[in-house]
């Protein structure tokens, strides 16, 4: 009976998070500007403050994959070949044809052509840790 245990924590570490998402873009902090850029791509935004700050913002990162919706349906059937009539309720799970992904934004600031801290704002901000 140990077993089951040990699978829900690996269930559970299999799932993305905020923290993964952070050590993701942990690892990133040091990188250069064009390994920053091969690793998450080009930024939607690239700006330097008067004082001389650069950041390189990116609006679209975290987890994309559509996120499954609860439901709940009724239904009532024909008339069968007998004369039966059926009804039913059902719970179930919807995936819908286009779910936008939760909003994530990253801004980098880089300091010397290298990346040196990183911001995230927004609930699609979860990555499973890296390796």
């Amino acid at each position: 009976m140990r077993a089951i245990p040990l699978l829900g924590l690996l269930a559970l570490a299999a799932c993305a998070t905020t923290a993964g998402f952070d050590a993701r873009m942990q690892a990133l902090v040091g990188a250069s500007e064009g390994d920053l850029v091969q690793a998450v791509g080009i930024p939607e935004a690239d700006f330097t403050t008067p004082d001389g700050r650069r950041f390189l913002q990116y609006e679209r990162l975290g987890s994309r994959s559509p996120q499954p919706a609860p439901s709940i349906g009724f239904g009532v059937g024909g008339f069968g070949w007998r004369g039966g009539v059926g009804t039913g309720i059902g719970i179930g799970t919807t995936f819908p044809a286009y779910t936008p992904p939760p909003e994530c934004r990253v801004t980098f600031e880089m300091r010397g052509g290298r990346v040196a801290t990183y911001s995230r704002s927004g609930t699609g901000c979860v990555a499973v840790p890296p390796d």
